[in-house]
């Protein structure tokens, strides 16, 4: 492979809304000035598929609906040419699965016979809601009733098998197929090197090098087969899947030492792993605004500040519970997310606290460019992902960069790569989040402390500054991207 030029054609891909995730735009951007002629593809099924120009940068969203080659002969061209010598293994299990099938299929049947039975009832306009209802109730006995026999595992290799059907198939195959097909068509378009966000957009860059010998850069933002979010099951699927992609990727960066420490143990540093954090680039000219002050609200106390999704495992509920261990009349907790089911449960819970709209407030969201500047009016930014969560292990998140940005003192569960940044950084504190009280001990300390509070946000603000943000990270992208 020959080696590209600073103006080579860069994609980055990503199998979802560009706008979706900052990274993507963050990579992007970078790559712009640091003189790659770029341009971001993904997709989005209720936007009309088309071309805009928000930047320097194209954005090109691709439509889901298109011609092309069928999703399995793609599967079948990545076996034929990355693991040929495994044709005849994958076959003799597809003899040995056939009959296993066949039962399945016999055994399913009358649940798909009431399942389509109550599709056409429901959709019939004289059928009562009633007789519907019995339909579905016998179907669901059916299922379970098969599922018991089998002690649970049923419904948990159905719901396994449908989400990889899901991912390889409508999602990852579908993306593979449309942009494969952009490509043969647009030979203006084809791209020197591909950076592939994620492994559903690894099959679409990997396709893409056979067929035109493109650099392949595969950005994982999490450790796949352990922690992606479909949870599927058996999860060695989905390692295989990414095993067999990973051969012949050109480099390879993640988001966490913890995570890369992981791909490099399990693929055996073939591709070796780089660590790019998900830094926030550097906002210049940061500026209080006034449409995000909290100084009414706080009335002269220490502002705590959460930003970021309302999730479950987030560690938001034991925030919110741990409250009341705070003394609230010289702290106030401030939670600012989008709006969503689970922002409701929260702030439910707030309110048997009896201390919401007192001590702890809900904002509204703002848009992700606007985050760091939102944060200016706090004290303390938190970070309570609880850190027993698998996916939690190597967890960068992007409000860690934006609070130091904002020179806020930063309080953080025991995650990892968290910990040694804000030690490197002498800007914040680690609590356990796995013992009782701690978030509240760990807090009052630093209420109790408000000069050490703003030396930690000064500090936060210089490491930032000189180190962490995204473009003082690009450097090891641009050598990947070069060979």
């Amino acid at each position: 492979m020959s080696k590209t030029c600073p103006n080579s054609r860069l994609h980055v891909l990503c199998a979802h809304e560009p706008d979706a995730d900052p990274r993507i735009g963050w990579t992007a951007e970078s790559a712009v000035r640091h003189g790659y002629d770029v341009t971001v593809t993904g997709w989005l099924a209720e936007r009309s598929p088309g071309e805009t120009r928000p930047a320097e940068h194209r954005v090109v969203r691709l439509g889901h609906s298109a011609p092309g080659k069928r999703t399995i002969w793609l599967y079948f061209q990545i076996f034929a040419r990355l693991a040929w010598p495994l044709l005849p293994v994958l076959g003799l299990f597809a003899a040995l699965l056939f009959p296993l099938w066949v039962v399945m299929t016999l055994v399913l049947l009358p649940w798909r016979i009431l399942d389509y039975g109550a599709e056409r009832l429901g959709q019939h306009e004289r059928t009562t809601r009633r007789i519907e209802r019995l339909v579905l109730g016998v179907r669901a006995w059916l299922f379970w009733r098969v599922d018991g026999l089998f002690r649970g595992r049923v419904v948990k290799l159905i719901n396994g098998l449908n989400a990889y059907r899901w991912y390889f198939f409508t999602h990852a195959g579908a993306l593979a197929r449309r942009y494969v097909y952009w490509l043969e068509t647009e030979p203006d378009a084809r791209p020197d090197v591909i950076h592939a966000n994620d492994p559903d957009a690894l099959m679409a860059a990997v396709l893409a090098k056979m067929a035109f010998g493109c650099r392949v850069i595969y950005d994982a933002h999490e450790y796949g087969p352990d922690a992606y979010i479909l949870h599927t099951w058996p999860r060695s699927l989905f390692y295989v899947y990414e095993r067999l992609l990973m051969r012949h990727v050109d480099g390879a960066v993640t988001v966490s030492p913890p995570i890369a420490d992981k791909f490099n143990r399990a693929y055996g540093g073939r591709p070796h792993f780089d660590v790019v954090p998900n830094a926030s680039p550097l906002t210049e000219d940061l500026d209080h605004d006034p449409q995000f002050a909290l100084d009414e609200l706080a009335r002269g106390r220490m502002r705590v500040l959460y930003q970021g999704g309302f999730a479950a495992r987030r560690g938001l509920e034991e925030i919110i519970s741990g409250w009341v261990d705070v003394n609230d009349s010289r702290a106030a907790l401030f939670l600012r997310g989008p709006n969503n089911a689970y922002r409701d449960v929260l702030v439910r819970l707030a309110a048997k606290t009896g201390r919401l709209d007192k001590s702890i407030f809900f904002l509204p969201s703002v848009s992700e460019d606007k985050l760091a500047i939102a944060a200016l009016d706090a004290d303390i930014g938190l970070v309570p992902y609880l850190s027993h969560v698998e996916n939690h292990e190597g967890a960068c998140p992007n409000k860690v960069g934006q609070y130091m940005q904002a020179g806020l003192a930063i309080l953080s569960a025991r995650l990892p790569f968290v910990a040694s940044l804000l030690a490197e950084g002498q800007c914040g504190r680690i609590y356990d989040d796995q013992k009782s009280g701690a978030f509240a001990a760990s807090l009052s300390a630093m209420i109790c402390a408000p000069a050490e509070v703003a030396a930690m946000g000064e500090a936060g603000r210089a490491f930032a500054r000189e180190r962490y943000n995204f473009d003082a990270y690009f450097p090891v992208l641009d050598a990947l991207y070069r060979g």
